[in-house]
């Protein structure tokens, strides 16, 4: 069936169609076989499980819900919200003043090695690391250092 009339059948046989769309709904239904079809096995299912017995879960069962409820981990927002509580954020933003304020004063220093002012060399510094992990690996080529440094692209794609 793809007619346009499919997604209003359940809330037909439900009855929460405004008085005009049901009206519509009524009156496809007597040129249309199979929404005629569709709607009584919806109306048979809706009897059929009214017949069936009220369920009122036990104390045990609704326990062990509530902790399986509790056991899920915090939606991505409430993790945030709990971040951005003042008593987080207000000693974070001032802890990053602070050392903001003291690399400003201090900056490299006159004992510092010239290279050190050259903001290459500090960016070669701070890979050295990296670089020397590339090492371990045996990549020693360009293209191979640059599938390694681009392989966090493939993860997004996923």
């Amino acid at each position: 069936m793809s007619c346009g009339f499919e997604e209003d059948l359940t809330a037909y046989v439900d009855g929460e169609l405004p008085p005009a769309r049901r009206a519509e709904v009524e009156g496809h239904l007597g040129a249309c076989a199979g929404c005629r079809a569709t709607h009584a096995l919806l109306r048979n299912a809706v009897a059929r499980l009214a017949e069936l017995p009220a369920f009122e879960p036990s104390a045990n069962t609704r326990r062990a819900v509530m902790a399986k409820l509790d056991a899920l981990p915090a939606p991505w927002w409430e993790r945030l919200k709990a971040l951005l509580r003042p008593a987080v954020l207000v000693p974070s933003v001032g802890l990053a003043a602070a050392v903001g304020v003291a690399l400003l004063l201090v900056g490299p220093g006159a004992d510092a090695p010239p290279e050190l002012a050259d903001p290459v060399m500090l960016e070669l510094a701070a890979n050295l690391e990296l670089v020397e992990d590339y090492e371990v690996l045996g990549l020693d080529s360009a293209e191979d250092l640059e599938v390694v440094a681009n392989l966090h692209e493939l993860e997004v794609g996923q």
